[in-house]
């Protein structure tokens, strides 16, 4: 991996033990020994570092003495985050560089091994440089999952060369205007943005919605429709046709070869009911239900869902990913990873959990990122309550949800849905502080979290942001779109 730089700068070292420096997350332990290292002594020589594999995933320890500092680690991630707690203790407390480094050991772990953020590009598009900027911050507080929902309602994202209609007239358009011209990632640009994240140890899981949420590729392709209702038109794919299968089989052959890497792709499976007004009349699905005795539309889904995620292990997926809605469809444990989003169904997590789905939790409340963050804000989502700060740093604690401990919580997740976020300083200004409370939340063990003394940590990681050209939100007036 590429060296940090961290500042030098040659002062003398004291004599007492410094205060707990404010990390971001914070570590597991951390003790603060006497004295400081010059800065002069920040060079490779001194800097060592040992693979020990019995620390764990991404785990690392950390000794800073007077004359060098000493890594031991249990994988690449491991070795990279102990890197990135070396830049924090290398700046005070106003995010400024330290004049000397404080002589601590650190022991350190992460709660979760999913810490992920989910960024909508179908409702408003972000591009490469606004991607990269957001991997960058994600890394610099121990990340290491973004969930990229590519497709959806109002445009398709993702180049596919077999079929190209699905950015040549899927791409154009927004969630605030129909008549956005075409804005797409090529194959090209996907294959820079997966190497820039692996670089920063983040792993990249696409999202191609299924069998909903499928306007934007109707649009394209409208022989695979299968309808939708007035108020989401031609929101489903055609779940019983033997064409419309193959094509999306053929998309998910494609989307392997540009994301060669990624453990699983993601396959949507949300509101589907949305668009079964059209189904009943629909001559595939009448012969589909008279032919296998399916008695209700939801088996019709069912059934497509399993299809789908066996024709996904085919062309080389792994596993398949899929929101809470999909549990009751008893699909392959072992190949399928749930997002639980419903905040108000409880009981879908239980059963995921219960059926032995590995879970990634996402919330509405309080993980969706498009509601707002402050009461005086009157732009984006408030559904009987809104995500403060507080609120996203309190999660999971906060769940008070009675679902089985043995259960697999892979982790947390925060989403951004963008119907509400046209620019790039209003996605900032929704995502940031808040993805600093989720990746606290996400690696910090409960007993150590400190929203206090969090808050305090916030200052020196903003002024790092900031730094990269994002633009967090700090107390000031709302940025409305």
């Amino acid at each position: 991996m590429k060296p940090l730089s961290i500042f030098i700068f040659v002062v003398a070292a004291s004599a007492a033990p410094a205060a707990e420096p404010l990390l971001l997350p914070r570590p597991l332990t951390i003790t603060m020994d006497e004295g400081h290292l010059r800065a002069n002594k920040m060079v490779a020589p001194n800097i060592k570092s040992t693979l020990d594999p019995k620390l764990g995933s991404e785990s690392y320890t950390l000794k800073v003495t007077q004359t060098a500092v000493e890594i031991s680690y249990g994988d690449s991630r491991g070795l990279r985050w102990a890197f990135m707690t070396l830049r924090e203790l290398a700046r005070g407390a106003d995010g400024l560089p330290l004049a000397e480094i404080p002589c601590c050991t650190i022991v350190d772990r992460p709660r979760f091994a999913w810490r992920g953020f989910m960024l909508d590009e179908s409702r408003h598009f972000t591009g490469k440089a606004g991607v990269k900027r957001l991997l960058d911050a994600m890394a610099s507080v121990k990340m290491n999952v973004l969930h990229w929902h590519l497709t959806d309602e109002p445009a398709w994202r993702l180049e596919i060369k077999q079929y190209p209609k699905l950015t040549d007239i899927g791409s154009t358009g927004s969630y605030s205007d129909p008549q956005a011209p075409k804005a797409f990632y090529t194959q090209e640009d996907v294959a820079e943005i997966v190497a820039y994240a692996a670089e920063r140890g983040i792993d990249i899981i696409p999202e191609i919605d299924m069998p909903g949420h499928a306007t934007a590729a109707n649009r394209a392709y409208p022989q695979h429709s299968g309808g939708g209702s007035k108020k989401n038109p031609e929101f489903t794919f055609n779940p019983a046709k033997v064409e419309t299968e193959k094509f999306l089989t053929d998309i998910l052959r494609e989307v392997r070869k540009i994301f060669p890497k990624a453990p699983f792709i993601h396959l949507g499976g949300d509101e589907v009911h949305y668009g079964w007004e059209k189904w009943p009349n629909l001559p595939e699905v009448k012969a589909l239900m008279a032919t296998e005795g399916l008695k209700e539309l939801k088996d019709v889904e069912g059934r497509f869902i399993r299809r789908m995620a066996n024709h996904a292990t085919d062309v080389g997926w792994p596993k398949v990913g899929l929101w809470d809605e999909a549990s009751r469809f008893d699909l392959a444990s072992d190949r399928t990873v749930l997002f639980w989003w419903r905040h108000e169904k409880p009981e879908s997590l239980k059963e995921a959990i219960t059926k032995g789905y590995p879970v990634v939790l996402c919330p509405r409340l309080p993980c969706y990122f498009d509601f707002v963050q402050d009461d005086s804000h009157k732009s984006g989502r408030r559904w009987n309550g809104f995500n403060r700060l507080e609120n996203v740093y309190d999660f999971p604690e906060s769940l008070g949800v009675n679902y089985p401990k043995t259960g697999n919580i892979l982790g947390i997740q925060a989403c951004l849905w963008t119907e509400t976020a046209v620019t790039q300083d209003r996605r900032d200004f929704l995502t940031f502080p808040r993805l600093f409370a989720l990746a606290e939340a996400a690696w910090t063990a409960p007993e150590r979290k400190d929203f206090q003394r969090f808050k305090k940590a916030v200052a020196a990681e903003t002024v790092n942001i900031e730094a990269l050209g994002l633009k967090p939100w700090t107390g000031g007036p709302e940025v409305k779109k």
